[in-house]
């Protein structure tokens, strides 16, 4: 039996692939900002879900491609990307619930279930990457 600790692959590779399936999902989020910039009467609503989405996509996929290298600083942008996608997530709930509309919202209806459905990707991957296990993935790496 090996009785060395694990180098981290076990919660650095899963927090890798939530962040780059998020990064993914912001991307799609900002085509849907582009749409909104091309056709809605609103261009500063627009161009706010555009950019929130480009800056988390960005964040996110470069976490997430950095820790599959297993370099540190994918643990960082991960770890920054999904705080970066609560606060997003949390601040449309709190803006809505003022009447102010932004990522797509137009009307006075909160989805609540998404965006709880929304968060817990986020909130597993913060904790994936937050974890003592990826410090030692992105400091051991793959040899």
């Amino acid at each position: 039996m090996d009785d060395r600790p694990s180098r981290g692959g076990a919660t650095g590779i899963p927090a890798a692939i939530l962040a780059l399936l998020g990064g993914i999902f912001h991307l799609i989020g900002v085509a849907g900002g582009a749409v909104m910039l091309a056709g809605d009467d609103d261009l500063g609503r627009a161009l706010l879900t555009f950019l929130l989405h480009v800056v988390v996509a960005a964040v996110l996929i470069t976490g997430g491609v950095g820790l599959i290298l297993a370099k540190p600083f994918g643990r960082v942008c991960t770890i920054a990307g999904a705080v970066l996608a609560l606060l997003l997530y949390v601040s449309v709930l709190v803006l809505g619930a003022l009447g102010v509309y932004f990522l797509g919202l137009a009307d006075r209806t909160l989805p609540l279930g998404y965006l709880a459905l929304l968060c817990l990707p986020a909130v597993v991957t913060l904790v994936l990457a937050s974890l003592r296990p990826t410090a030692r993935w992105v400091t051991s790496g793959w040899s």
